[in-house]
């Protein structure tokens, strides 16, 4: 029986046949007379907005569960526990959900990995210690980590489903509309947490209760209405996954990956005409359609996707391997500062918004803060000279802060980007976002120093918003953007997850170098030097996609116009030799310092 699944087609897709390329093109017209496609933008953002609010919920509940498990832990080895197996089981997902995309189709996976989010979403939700016989940390671990692979599933899924569904001229926009949903999640996390702060305080009065600490009845409703609030948090997560899910039935595999890789060409133009029904060619009969230029015989060498020989052809000797280590480098390097500022933000907040005397009590704040023992220590903390804070106060602060600096700064970033995809180069504005986030994150290392916990400490706090702001007005929806393009449709799910698990796996290094740091080093300039850190980072970010990532645009005949040009997915699949050698391209470090020499 002869495999159905057909590897890389070739820099100008020599493994088609004559009529093969003109359905192929017929396709590509069909989907180009339309414009941004609301249901598949739904589709996928429903999930991506899913993923994130159950990544981001950790900034949430993690104080929760402190207060409640271990209110007297001051190291963040938990924490770091919790956060890394979500990361570590989010590169499971992104590579094994990106093989298994291409290997059977988008869409068959495209709820499965959301049914292991609903399915852990509960888990974590009802985990409990029993009666003191059992482990609740163990069971988070578990749960946690199988939340991960269902989140990490849906980057390469959803990036790759909206790309090949776009219009070539709409793809930009669609693409970054659904990493939309990334900063929209983790907002609406912090809202949801919010909420149920207030409701519950309303009907258990936690702040009251919480502050009795002498009184062991109004302490134990205390502990169980705070143990309430991140069980209810994880739960919601659970929701937009089922209605995902029901959006999901909408679609079908894209027709380009049942053209390229099944060759199913009639299927193809029939799911393409589902979701784009007004085609200016829909009345011609497909039997009419493909009619092969060559002779009766003429049948190219069918290349077999992920044959060991056509996985060296592809990424050796076309040296496409360049475009996947670009991408891959690119994002490991973007996340290491992403996360390393964006995972356990409460503690980074309390930091930059001067929350934590380190002069009079030393050292770092601890896993939680230290509620009602000290009230000098919890005034200190909240600024509040005249009151002892609670676990509410805490909650409600953490919440406050995340959303005045991280999401509001990042949806603006990411909204004005969809605005400007198509009038800014991808790969040069890649590389000059890095540049700016790493002068931005140099900036904001020198400034810490000089305004820590002093009344200039606001400062920080706007530089700090500026870099979110900056990360998804570039870097950071680039890197999700760009393997979504640039690599073939039958390795372009595989080649997207393996570049996002090495961006998960910039995540889980930069975790734990903050935790050592944090055990070894009781300085109170830590975060100025690792912002530092972090600014050297980004400039080695820009080294690399300025060497390896290629163009993605071009500009109009018209020069007027100041709109870029989307090149399609069919010419970007051609890989780095036609990119290279037809387009003129210079692409790697060594041909960019031949060109810079003139020695090309």
């Amino acid at each position: 029986m002869p495999n159905l699944h057909y590897g890389f087609l070739g820099p100008n897709a020599e493994a088609l046949t004559g009529g093969e390329l003109r359905d192929r093109q017929r396709l590509r017209d069909d989907i180009d007379l339309n414009s941004f496609n609301l249901r598949i933008w739904a589709v996928a953002a429903t999930g991506f907005f899913t993923d994130s609010y159950n990544l981001f919920a950790t900034n949430v509940i993690l104080p929760s569960l402190a207060f409640v498990y271990w209110p007297d832990e001051r190291s963040t080895w938990r924490e770091l526990l919790v956060n890394s197996m979500t990361l570590v089981g989010s590169m499971v997902g992104q590579v094994l959900f990106g093989w298994l995309g291409d290997r059977f189709g988008r869409t068959r996976l495209y709820g499965i990995e959301l049914a292991i989010v609903i399915f852990s979403t509960i888990g974590v939700a009802s985990v409990s210690k029993g009666v003191d016989n059992m482990s609740i940390l163990g069971w988070l671990l578990v749960w946690r980590f199988v939340m991960g692979i269902g989140i990490g599933a849906e980057y390469p899924l959803s990036a790759v489903i909206t790309t090949e569904w776009s219009s070539t001229n709409a793809r930009g926009r669609m693409i970054s509309a659904v990493f939309l949903m990334q900063p929209v999640g983790q907002l609406f996390a912090q809202l949801v947490g919010l909420w149920v702060l207030i409701g519950l305080d309303k009907r258990h009065h936690i702040q009251e209760n919480c502050s009795k600490t002498t009184d062991a009845v109004a302490m134990a409703e205390c502990t169980s209405a705070v143990d309430s609030i991140w069980r209810i948090v994880t739960g919601v997560g659970a929701a937009p996954a089922l209605i995902a899910i029901l959006f999901r039935l909408l679609i079908s595999d894209p027709g380009l990956y049942d053209l390229e890789v099944k060759k199913d060409i009639p299927r193809a133009l029939r799911s393409t005409r589902r979701v784009y029904p007004r085609q200016s060619n829909q009345n011609i009969p497909l039997q009419q359609i493909n009619l092969p230029n060559g002779g009766p015989g003429h049948h190219p060498p069918r290349p077999v996707q992920f044959s060991s020989q056509d996985m060296r052809f592809f990424f050796i000797d076309q040296k496409n391997w360049v475009y996947l280590a670009g991408t891959s480098a690119t994002w490991f390097l973007l996340d290491f500062s992403f996360y390393g500022l964006g995972m356990g933000n409460f503690r980074t907040l309390a930091k930059i918004w001067a929350t934590w005397d380190v002069k009079q009590h030393g050292g770092d704040p601890p896993a939680v803060p230290t509620w009602n023992t000290d009230p000098t220590l919890n005034a200190t903390i909240f600024e509040t000279k005249h009151r002892t804070a609670t676990i509410y106060d805490v909650l409600y602060e953490n919440a406050r802060k995340s959303m005045l600096t991280v999401s509001i700064a990042s949806i603006i970033g990411s909204l004005l980007f969809i605005l400007a995809v198509n009038h800014i180069p991808r790969r040069q504005w890649l590389t000059t976002s890095f540049l700016v986030l790493s002068l931005l994150f140099i900036i904001c290392g020198g400034t810490f120093y000089a305004v820590f916990h002093t009344s200039n400490h606001s400062v920080t706090v706007f530089l700090v918003a500026v870099c979110h702001f900056v990360f998804n007005f570039g870097a950071n929806t680039l890197t999700f953007m760009i393997p979504a393009e640039i690599f073939p449709t039958t390795y372009r799910c595989f080649c997207h997850g393996v570049a996002a698990a090495a961006g998960k796996f910039g995540s889980v290094v930069v975790i734990l170098i903050l935790h050592f740091i944090r055990a070894s080093d009781s300085s109170t300039t830590t975060p100025g030097y690792t912002f530092i850190i972090f600014g050297i980072i980004m400039a080695l970010g820009a080294v690399f996609s300025w060497a390896w990532i290629p163009d993605i645009q071009e500009r109009h005949e018209d020069v007027r116009l100041l709109a870029l040009r989307n090149k399609t997915l069919e010419v970007l699949g051609g890989g780095y030799a036609r990119a290279v050698d037809q387009e003129g391209e210079y692409i790697g470090f060594r041909r960019k310092w031949r060109r810079y020499r003139g020695a090309e």
